[in-house]
């Protein structure tokens, strides 16, 4: 690995903040956009519609005056107590008397739909990336990572499931290199293997049949720009090895040449794939892998951030959209969103189609569309992720590499680690005492 690429990844890595719980309303009738977060402290924390009796006032016509309290009980869990008879939902279910939350729970009093939050607090670090929308910390943190690593000359491997904006994170970290040359996207699964040298490394007038004039390739047309290789891991083995001389080389040999050409290039790549279990399998070369991940870049999941799903989905409505009931907003919040942005664009397509002429957006157009998150009332985050996955779901055990790939990836959080793993969080506490490792 180049020595740049292990500096930037020294510069770049931070201790995780100590954090706090806080309590954020994304969505109040007739309101359109969320407000602040706020800290939940030691004490009971109401909420509800009196300015007298909350700390936290509700402009729902639906809510009591004091719906609810809150009640820090650990570091980063609160209790909540139903003080209304119309009811507390927690995670679309109505709690019976009291429950236990934490970070990511969906709370509906009245009409109101609240996220709470396990927040850092150190103040947020952002930049102004506006291809890169979110208004949640973790869409925060993606843009500052993009605005430090753009300058540098490392290469970057972008990870992440399908749709959540990997070409857009490529296409920012290009408008902000610096650099004068072109960006050059290209489908790697795209690519046939039989034109795949020709077209990545260019060829020569009558190389080949069907060649009738010379023509340059991705590397090339990028010669002073950024070369964005989507899906990596499905590169061919057969041409694995010959993009990693062209990267170590700097240069690429057109077919039907016999001298290289040299190239300035910054490579950035993405993946959905869990890549280090590939070279581990021998599906991807490692020492390729070592070339392409000199900094590492994860986009999260829309169903990590629900703070963003909202502004998303307005944006993606347009102006003048019919205001959305408060039914739709909680089951789009605790919806799975496997496909991510691309899916919500997909839903705001049907709301717009299904919901012309009509007052009010409503469950009922998209309801065949919609699946909860696995996230039950009253119980813990990071007690489920302590439930082993289901074996079929299971991962091996990581190696040592692999598994400091994600304690960097997801910041030293365990729960996170579990999930992808398929372990529990106490095995992932011995897996780390194992290869000792430390977090932060």
């Amino acid at each position: 690995m180049d020595s740049d690429e292990t500096t930037i990844g020294e510069t770049l890595r931070a201790e995780a903040p100590a954090r706090i719980l806080t309590v954020r309303v994304l969505f109040e009738p007739e309101a359109t956009a969320a407000r602040p977060s706020t800290p939940i402290g030691r004490g009971l924390f109401a909420i509800g519609r009196s300015r007298g009796q909350s700390q936290l006032c509700l402009k729902d016509p639906r809510a009591s005056r004091c719906h609810a309290t809150l009640q820090v009980t650990h570091e980063l869990t609160a209790r909540i107590n139903d003080r209304s008879r119309h009811g507390t939902f927690v995670n679309g279910r109505r709690i019976e008397g009291s429950a236990e939350l934490s970070d990511g729970d969906i709370v509906r009093l009245g009409d109101s739909l609240l996220l709470v939050r396990a927040a850092s607090t150190a103040p947020a670090k952002d930049a102004d990336i506006g291809s890169l929308d979110g208004i949640s910390d973790a869409m925060s943190a993606l843009r500052h990572t993009v605005a430090q690593v753009a300058p540098t000359d490392a290469k970057v491997l972008i990870q992440g499931e399908t749709g959540t904006g990997k070409e857009l994170v490529a296409r920012a970290i290009h408008a902000r290199s610096g650099r004068r040359g072109r960006f050059v996207a290209v489908n790697c699964a795209a690519i046939p293997e039989s034109l795949a040298e020709s077209q990545l490394f260019g060829h020569s007038q009558g190389a080949f049949t069907g060649a009738a004039k010379a023509q340059p390739g991705f590397m090339r047309a990028a010669d002073g720009g950024t070369l964005f290789l989507d899906e990596v891991g499905e590169l061919s083995q057969m041409l694995q090895p010959k993009l990693l001389r062209a990267l170590e080389q700097r240069e690429v040999t057109p077919v039907g040449c016999t001298e290289p050409v040299k190239v300035d290039i910054r490579l950035v790549a993405a993946t959905h794939r869990a890549l280090l279990q590939d070279v581990d399998a021998g599906r991807f070369r490692g020492d390729l892998y070592a070339r392409v991940a000199g900094y590492l870049v994860r986009t999260p999941p829309l169903r990590e951030r629900p703070e963003d799903v909202l502004p998303l989905l307005r944006r993606a409505l347009g102006e003048g959209a019919a205001p959305l009931c408060a039914d739709l907003v909680e089951a789009l919040l605790l919806h799975r969103f496997r496909f991510n942005v691309r899916e919500l664009n997909e839903l705001a397509t049907q709301l717009t189609i299904d919901g012309a002429g009509a007052s009010r957006l409503t469950l009922e157009m998209v309801a065949g569309r919609l699946e909860p998150r696995d996230r039950d009332a009253g119980t813990r985050a990071d007690e489920r992720a302590d439930e082993p996955a289901k074996p079929a779901e299971k991962k091996p055990a990581p190696t040592e590499p692999e598994l400091r790939r994600l304690v960097e990836l997801h910041g030293g959080n365990v729960s996170r680690i579990a999930r992808e793993l398929g372990r529990s969080r106490r095995q992932v506490h011995r897996y780390l005492r194992k290869h000792g490792i430390q977090l932060g």
